[in-house]
């Protein structure tokens, strides 16, 4: 199966099941509302003002919720985007709807948009010049220069070019010794007894 086939059957399949949804949030995200909503039965709230919380738990300790911020001490408000068990005992305290302190990428409409579009079929590669047209593609054809990748210098000095063609054509030097006048050695390398 071709990959556009495969995205076809997906968005068709998700276009599909999300129409039978009757709620506000995506089944994954109303399933841990819920799980939320059960947890925080058993938690105490006192209201500091009317955003700031403190929820008490036996268990847990006590941890601080931010209802305007959408932020818990715990952090699973904000690592999530759906309201943790503190958040919510603290948004149901204060009679708040929990759905709607929920991320927007969680509801049911923001995802049947992100499946409303259609991704058609693609003919057989052998039937691409035919549907083209023979005058067509000479005039849609666009003209565009791409130019290679930016590159980043790399750290540290250069590494010197040496150019060895320049070493071809030269003439080695004959070395000789000005102490024993034989050829092939220096002064300094010379062995020869004084």
């Amino acid at each position: 199966m071709a990959n556009h086939e495969l995205l076809m059957t997906w968005f068709n399949e998700r276009r599909e099941a999300s129409m039978q949804w009757a709620t506000i949030l995506v089944p994954t995200a109303e399933r841990r509302v819920q799980e939320a909503i059960e947890r925080a039965r058993g938690y105490q709230v006192a209201r500091a003002n009317e955003a700031e919380f403190e929820v008490i738990s036996a268990h847990e300790g006590t941890n601080i919720v931010d209802i305007r911020n959408r932020c818990c001490l715990c952090r699973g408000w904000q690592l999530y985007g759906v309201p943790c068990a503190h958040g919510v005992a603290a948004l149901l305290s204060c009679r708040q709807n929990v759905h709607r302190y929920t991320e927007s990428c969680f509801t049911v409409a923001t995802y049947r948009k992100t499946y409303s579009q259609t991704i058609h079929p693609i003919p057989d590669k052998t039937l691409w010049n035919e549907t083209a047209g023979q005058g067509q593609a000479e005039e849609n054809k666009i003209e565009v220069i791409i130019n290679p990748p930016k590159s980043l210098r790399p750290p540290g000095r250069p590494r010197k070019k040496r150019v060895r063609s320049e070493d071809h054509g030269r003439v080695k030097r004959v070395v000789h010794c000005s102490r024993c006048n034989q050829t092939g050695h220096f002064r300094t390398t010379c062995a020869a007894p004084i």
